[in-house]
């Protein structure tokens, strides 16, 4: 069984996907869709559908020019 790292897309059982692994720990993986929706899953019940590139990022990187909407706006 292929271990699941952050970046990688996976399919959960019962779920559709592919889902992105966001965080690995303690057997459990916090997966995203790419609708936004968020779940958690032992890894163990996870079927990596393709591996993470070295070098990229896992998530969309955040964007800091100062135009985007915050909380106090």
């Amino acid at each position: 069984m292929e271990a699941v790292t952050v970046g990688d897309l996976v399919q959960a059982a019962g779920h559709a996907g592919p889902w992105t692994v966001l965080e690995v720990r303690h057997g459990m993986a916090l997966l995203e869709h790419a609708d936004g929706h968020r779940l958690s899953r032992r890894t163990t019940t996870l079927t990596v559908v393709r591996k993470a590139e070295p070098g990229r990022p896992a998530a969309p990187a955040v964007d800091d020019s100062g135009e985007a909407p915050t909380l106090f706006d």
